[in-house]
Order: C-alpha cells, then structure tokens, then sequence
C-alpha cells in the first residue's frame, strides 16, 4: 500500500467524481483509476459504489476513510519535520486564510509571526471553509481561519477568534451613500453583491423587510473581492462587505446600516488529532487561541 494512493482514494472521496478527482490530482482519469483498483486489489475489496451520479464510498472505503486521512495528514507532518531536522527549512507552516480573515487583524497576526520567526516559512492559501475543510483533511494545510458557511466536520475543530461586523460600503463620492441614515435610504441603489455570504441572508433581509423593502437585488453578482473593491471605487453601486476589509481603503466609505445586526464569527479550524508542535503552539498563541 502507497501514500499516494490513499491521498487518490481520498482525492475521489472529496470529490464525488473520478473525472474532477483526476483534475485535481493532475492525473489521468486512467492513472487514477487504476491507483484505485491497486489499492483495492490490496485491500480485498470494493472503495466506491459507482452511479450515474458519480461515486460515493463503499461501506469498506467509510470505514477506512478517516483512517486513510489521518495517514496522510500525519505523512505531511512527518515530511516537513524531517526536512527541517535536516537543515532544508528551518520549519514551515501552511495558513489557510479566507478573505475576509485576510483583511482582519488576524491576517495581521499572522505577519506579526512571521515578523518574529523570520527563519520560518509561511505558506498562505486563499479560499473559505469549504476548501480548508478538504485541505485539512489531506494534510495540505496546518490550521485555517474562516467563516463557517458549511456544515460542521466531525474531524475538525473550530474554535472562535473574532467577530466581523459588516455595513454597506460605496465610494467614498458616493452621494447616495453617504446621505443615508438608514437602509430604507438606500432603496434606489445599485448593488453588487457575493456568492459567500449566506451567513448574513437573514439578518440582512429582516433589516430590508424592517425597512418595507425586499431584499437587495444584484446589479452584479461575484465572488471576487478584489473586482468588487474595485468597481465600488470607479462606480456608483455599493455592496454589503466586513468593515476590516474596507477601513483601511482610503477611496471607500462603509457605513453600519444594519444596526449593529450583521456580524459573523471569525473561526480557527484545524484537525483534530493533529499535531502540535512548539512551532504551531507559538503560531496559536499569536491568533490568541486557547488550544
């Protein structure tokens, strides 16, 4: 039995797919799958029922699939302290970082660290839960801070840092904008809006309906937060953004139209059972975590 083909089999698990598994991995789907039937072959039975739907694991591949990823999360830690102990890194940490954690004092916390432990490299990954979830499970990442917008994982702990408070924000000329005292005074406004904010759908919308207004409609939708800066700075529409990405943005205002309502907690993720060693303890410390 290979390394590589437990992290294969938990390429597909992840992914519900043989075809996206084989993109991800950078594989065949023909190399894939028959890194699948070795381990299979090994095993003595059958990894994956197969549908018209994709793949979903066998009772066998359930039982050994927690197993099979705790072997590979802990592969990655061995391979990172052997090459340290050796002199090729002098440690390293891969950071797992949603945009909204990125833009916070958290992401500042995080280049505090790196300030103090100039000999160590830090890796930083962009992405939210979802995609430090799986990066976790692999052992592709050490610890992630994000909102949580999917459902928990039983092998993963989250522990909250902070709490973002979102307004509405606009160029800083934005007349409309500025005038507003309320949400209701945003009624003729033009927004962008994201795909990653389930979190707020319902205090937003009870602000709106307080107001006697729908909810906002998308001039724009996106999930890009460097384009919505940008087009808030060159444009008259306004969107609804956490207030530590935007009170740095010297072209931008952001106003609290929601009466304080729109929050979401910020989320130190990682996996349990993992290791932590004097590196990562020092990196914990620093994001004021109480593991």
């Amino acid at each position: 039995m290979e390394l590589r083909q437990l992290a294969h089999f938990l390429a597909v698990v992840d992914a519900g797919s043989l075809t996206v598994a084989a993109s991800r991995a950078g594989l065949t789907q023909q190399a894939l799958s028959k890194s699948l039937s070795r381990l299979e072959a090994e095993l003595g039975g059958k990894l994956f029922e197969r549908s018209a739907r994709g793949m979903a694991p066998s009772r066998l591949g359930e039982a050994i699939a927690e197993h099979a990823r705790q072997v590979v999360a802990d592969a990655g830690r061995l391979r990172h302290a052997a090459s340290a102990e050796l002199g090729l890194q002098r440690g390293r940490l891969v950071v797992g970082l949603s945009p909204i954690a990125a833009a916070s004092r958290l992401g500042n916390r995080v280049i505090r660290f790196a300030e103090h432990y100039p000999r160590v490299r830090i890796d930083v990954e962009s992405g939210i839960d979802k995609d430090f979830v799986a990066a976790l499970h692999r052992g592709e990442i050490d610890v992630a801070i994000s909102s949580q917008t999917a459902e928990q994982s039983d092998s993963v702990l989250l522990e909250q840092l902070a709490v973002e408070k979102w307004g509405v924000a606009g160029c800083k000329d934005n007349p409309l904008l500025s005038r507003a005292a309320n949400i209701g005074d945003l009624a003729k406004a033009r927004w962008i809006l994201g795909r990653n904010t389930a979190l707020l759908d319902d205090q937003v919308g009870e602000t709106f309906a307080s107001a006697g207004l729908a909810p906002p409609q998308p001039g724009i939708m996106t999930t890009s937060v460097l384009f919505t800066l940008h087009a808030l700075g060159c444009s008259p529409y306004v969107a609804i953004l956490p207030q530590s990405l935007c009170e740095d943005m010297p072209g931008l205002q952001w106003r609290d139209l929601g009466g304080g309502a729109w929050t979401t907690p910020i989320y130190l993720m990682r996996r349990k059972r993992s290791l932590i060693d004097d590196l990562m303890r020092a990196l914990l410390r620093e994001l004021g975590s109480n593991a």
